[in-house]
């Protein structure tokens, strides 16, 4: 009797998790809009980053002429 319940439990962890899988692989309308808002914080974290290292670059030329 023991035996048919952990049955009946894993067969039913099993099949809870397949229909978790099944519902997790198409993305809505939230997600993509996620996703795009990810990438777009990213890029503007990069082009301040370059943007930071070039206006570096000009106040140590700007240094050096004064010096």
């Amino acid at each position: 009797m023991a035996a048919l319940k952990k049955f009946i439990v894993l067969i039913s962890f099993l099949a809870f998790l397949g229909i978790g899988t099944i519902g997790c692989e198409k993305e809505g309308p939230a997600e993509r809009t996620g996703e795009k808002i990810d990438e777009a914080a990213e890029q503007i974290g990069e082009k301040a980053e370059e943007l930071t290292e070039k206006t570096g670059e000009k106040l140590e030329e700007a240094g050096e002429k004064m010096q």
